[in-house]
């Protein structure tokens, strides 16, 4: 797929690619560009310095100039594809696939952090963030993704999700009423409850603050805010007309978080089996699917 920086834009097929409008990928590329020429100024693509500074691609780079590196990792980020299939996609051999997917990935968080739309990572930071509003609404929930099933036995039993009977890792998120991710924890193996993963990070509300959570959260409470939670029924109990109508009106009011599920999912590599094996790979493109998430909502509600 050999495209011209010129036309970039002009792809008929970038949204579907890449999730992204033109624009989008045009801010998102003018924060990408400095970065990735610093990088390669000063690394190789196998991550060792130079002993004298580059100034511009080599003829034979494989992907020649940001915009085609940009495409590059979007791509593989949407569609999730066997790493030789991508290769032939741009002319690519497959072990030089997996080198510029490692060195590409942290340079495309670093340019969504710098557009400030990755989520909180912290209790601590969401805090922070929280104190600049009076009255906040949040919703928080889990997501899981499968993993291939690990050839170590403990490992297995370790990442086994009784939820949804196979190997996963889940994060924890926290969203407000305009579809924007607040908050991400780290990456947890499957068998690790939900509840856990917000006593685990720490979280600490202001005032005032209201949040609306599932049962997966039962045992959760601060005493300084409101809770919302569905009524949960008891074994051998029903719940009454007007606690099945409160399920209702909570389920509608927690909406918004389903609809962000969605959107982070719409790049298959966070709905597919995460193949990537380095090092803190699976929490990184969770991370970067919010932030392309978080900037998607903003775009097209501003």
């Amino acid at each position: 797929m050999q495209t011209n920086k010129n036309n970039l834009t002009d792809h008929p097929n970038l949204l579907q690619l890449t999730s992204l409008h033109p624009a989008e990928f045009m801010d998102l590329l003018s924060v990408f560009a400095p970065l990735c020429r610093n990088y390669f100024q000063h690394y190789d693509l196998e991550g060792n310095p130079r002993r004298i500074p580059k100034f511009k691609d080599d003829t034979r780079c494989s992907l020649p100039g940001s915009g085609q590196k940009l495409l590059f990792i979007l791509i593989y980020m949407k569609e999730n594809p066997r790493q030789h299939f991508h290769g032939q996609l741009f002319r690519v051999q497959q072990p030089r696939v997996s080198k510029w997917i490692k060195v590409l990935l942290p340079l495309l968080e670093r340019a969504l952090g710098q557009l400030k739309v990755l989520p909180k990572r912290f209790g601590s930071a969401l805090y922070a963030f929280l104190q600049t509003f009076t009255r906040y609404v949040l919703l928080m929930d889990a997501t899981e993704r499968p993993i291939p099933r690990s050839v170590d036995y403990e490992r297995q039993k370790h990442e086994y999700s009784g939820k949804k009977k196979a190997h996963t890792v889940t994060n924890n998120l926290i969203v407000d009423q305009q579809d924007q991710i607040l908050f991400l924890s780290s990456t947890y193996p499957g068998s690790v409850h939900d509840k856990r993963l917000a006593d685990e990070a720490g979280h600490c509300y202001p005032d005032n603050t209201v949040l609306i959570k599932d049962l997966g959260y039962q045992g959760y409470d601060l005493e300084n805010i409101s809770v919302l939670m569905p009524h949960k029924k008891t074994k051998n109990g029903e719940l009454t007309q007007q606690q099945k109508q409160e399920n209702t009106d909570i389920s509608r009011i927690r909406v918004p978080v389903e609809h962000v599920m969605a959107g982070v999912k719409r790049l298959n590599i966070v709905r597919e089996k995460v193949r990537l094996r380095f090092k803190d790979a699976r929490d990184q493109v969770i991370l970067i699917a919010c932030g392309l998430h978080n900037m998607r909502t903003a775009a097209r509600t501003s």
